[in-house]
């Protein structure tokens, strides 16, 4: 007796099977790959120690503004001569520290007149009363010019804002909920640099520089990949089983 035809319905159910291995392989090894961009910036930030000589970032601006090459990486250590631009303060709403609610603090600092401002994350603040006192945000000295150290970094991120980037009256200090730096640039009527300076702390300082990489670790990404290799071989044993009853 010959073999049946297979027909397109039969096909269906071994071609899913295929799509949804292939599918789970993927996100796993895509899991894999994000675990390992994990620890290349857990590597950055623990290579950004004391002992870590920084950038200039006066020596690595062009004449046309733009920065020298990618010359800058993340945590990347940064030194930076200029003067802070203390009329012209951001405060970034809604930063958790300690289970608490507060601002960061973002001033900019300029290099000089003809170039991109480099906005200067100087730490965090309390939310109190007192904290929405521009005094709160004072920067000795402002108009001084002065050197500044710190670490590369970026501005807090959120998957999806509400509402829109200013609140309130556009008043300096300024209250802002998760901007980009686009939108801190066009308050400032200023060209800004890619990249912001998470200050190094300084003694006597009200506000608290704790820097740390906001991320998920390594492993819930291992976890994450170990569980969809752990489908692809559901769907290949079931597969398995299936056809071996269909033998039978």
């Amino acid at each position: 007796m010959g073999l049946k035809a297979m027909t397109p319905r039969d096909l269906l159910p071994p071609l899913a099977g295929i799509a949804l291995v292939v599918l789970f392989v993927n996100l796993g090894v895509w899991q894999l790959e994000r675990a390992e961009e994990k620890r290349a910036i857990e590597a950055a930030f623990a290579g950004s120690g004391e002992n870590a000589v920084p950038t200039v970032v006066n020596d690595i601006i062009m004449d046309n503004g733009e920065i020298a090459g990618d010359v800058v990486a993340l945590y990347q250590p940064l030194s930076a001569s200029g003067r802070y631009l203390a009329d012209r303060q951001f405060l970034i709403d809604n930063m958790i520290l300690d289970g608490r609610v507060g601002y960061f603090v973002v001033t900019p600092f300029e290099l000089a007149s003809d170039e991109p401002l480099l906005l200067v994350n100087r730490g965090w603040l309390p939310k109190t009363p007192a904290a929405d006192d521009p005094s709160a945000t004072d920067v000795d000295g402002a108009a001084t010019r002065r050197t500044i150290t710190g670490k590369a970094g970026n501005l807090p991120r959120v998957g999806i804002r509400a509402g829109e980037p200013f609140a309130g009256a556009a008043d300096w200090p300024r209250t802002a909920n998760w901007p980009t730096l686009d939108e801190l640039a066009a308050a400032l009527g200023r060209e800004v640099l890619p990249f912001i300076l998470l200050a190094d702390p300084e003694p006597g300082s009200n506000l608290v520089r704790r820097w740390e990489p906001r991320l998920a670790g390594p492993m819930r990404h291992v976890g994450y990949a170990v569980q969809w290799f752990a489908l692809a071989a559901a769907v290949i044993v079931t597969a398995f089983v299936v056809y071996r009853k269909k033998r039978e």
